[in-house]
C-alpha cells in the first residue's frame, strides 16, 4: 500500500503539473491583449504599456512565463489581477471557493443520498410499479440539462409560486434549488448504476444463506447486498464529484451565486489570465485529490483487492 500511495501521488503531481502548464498556454494563445484590456479606453502611451507589461512579466518569452508561473504556483502564488488591479489573485478567489464548497457539498450529499436510496428501492422491487417510475425520473435527470433544470425550478417555485428565494446564498432556503439543480444529473447516473449492480448481487448465493440464517430482508439487502454493489459504483462518485465541481460556472450564472464559477466566468469575459489559472489549478487539485481518496478506499470496501 504505500508503494502504491507513493506512485499514485506521484501521478497525481503530474497530472496537477500538466493541467496547469495547459492551462497556461491556452490563456496565452487567446487573441486580446489583457493590458490593453485593463487600461481600457484611456489614451495611454506606449512607455506606460511597456512599464505594464514588465510589471505583469509579460515581456519575458512565453517558455520563462511558464516557469515562473509553474514557481509562484508551487509557493502558492498566483499573483495578481489583471481585472481587479494590483489585489492577490487569492484574495479574489478565496472567497468563492468557500460559498462554492458550502452549497456544492449539499449538492453531493444530496445526490448520494437520494441515488442509494432509488438504487436499493428500485432493484429490491424489480420490475415493479416503483421500479418503472424510479427509472423514468433517473432517465429524465439524465437526459435533461442543468442549466433548463434550474431556469423550470426558479419559473415554478420562484416566480409563479413565491416559495423558493431565486438568488444568492443569504439564507439556508438559497441552498436548496442549486443544489438540487447540481445533484439532478449525478443522483440520476448514480442511481442506475446502482440499481444494475445491485441486481447482480441480489440473488447471489451469499445473499440467499443470508437469508437462510433469519436475517431481516432489510439487513440482507444493506449489510450483504448495498457492500457489495457499492464497489463497481464507487469509481462513479468520484467523477461525479468532477461534474459537480465543473458545473458551479454554470449553476452559480444561472442563480447569482458569488462562488468560484460565477468568478470564473467573469474572469474569462474580462480575460483575467491570474484568476483563470488559480481556478483552473484549484479545480484540477480538487478532482485529483478526490480521485486518490476513491482508489484509496476501494481497498477499505473489498479486502480481496491487493495493491502490487
Amino acid at each position: 500500500m504505500p508503494r502504491y500511495l507513493l506512485r499514485r501521488l506521484a501521478a497525481t503531481v503530474i497530472s496537477l503539473l500538466s493541467a496547469a502548464l495547459i492551462a497556461f498556454f491556452a490563456s496565452r494563445l487567446t487573441p486580446g491583449d489583457p493590458i490593453r484590456l485593463m487600461v481600457g479606453d484611456q489614451n495611454v502611451s506606449p512607455a506606460v504599456i511597456h512599464q505594464l507589461q514588465r510589471q505583469y512579466g509579460l515581456d519575458r518569452p512565453l517558455a520563462v512565463q511558464a516557469l515562473y508561473f509553474l514557481r509562484n504556483a508551487l509557493a502558492g502564488d498566483f499573483g495578481t489581477s489583471y481585472y481587479y488591479i494590483g489585489k492577490p489573485v487569492l484574495q479574489v478567489v478565496s472567497p468563492g471557493v468557500v460559498v462554492t464548497l458550502k452549497w456544492q457539498t449539499l449538492a453531493l450529499a444530496l445526490a448520494i443520498l437520494a441515488a442509494l436510496i432509488m438504487g436499493v428501492a428500485s432493484a429490491t422491487k424489480h420490475n415493479s410499479w416503483l421500479d418503472h417510475g424510479i427509472m423514468f425520473f433517473a432517465l429524465a435527470g439524465i437526459s435533461m440539462p442543468s442549466f433548463a433544470l434550474g431556469t423550470i425550478l426558479i419559473a415554478v417555485f420562484s416566480v409563479r409560486l413565491g416559495w423558493m428565494p431565486v438568488a444568492g446564498l443569504i439564507s439556508p432556503a438559497h441552498y436548496l434549488l442549486p443544489s438540487l439543480t447540481m445533484a439532478a444529473q449525478p443522483c440520476a447516473l448514480l442511481a442506475r448504476l446502482l440499481r444494475a449492480s445491485m441486481l447482480e448481487v441480489i440473488h447471489q448465493d451469499y445473499m440467499t444463506t443470508a437469508r437462510a440464517k433469519g436475517l431481516r430482508e432489510a439487513t440482507v439487502v444493506i449489510r450483504h447486498g448495498l457492500k457489495n454493489a457499492l464497489l463497481p459504483t464507487f469509481t462513479v462518485m468520484g467523477i461525479m464529484v468532477g461534474r459537480i465541481l465543473a458545473g458551479a460556472f454554470l449553476i452559480e450564472t444561472v442563480f447569482s451565486i458569488p462562488g468560484i464559477g460565477r468568478i470564473g466566468v467573469q474572469a474569462v469575459v474580462h480575460r483575467d489570465y491570474p484568476v483563470i489559472l488559480a481556478i483552473t489549478v484549484l479545480l484540477s487539485m480538487a478532482f485529483l485529490l478526490v480521485t486518490l481518496v476513491v482508489d484509496v478506499l476501494y481497498g477499505l470496501l473489498d479486502p480481496r483487492i491487493r495493491y502490487s
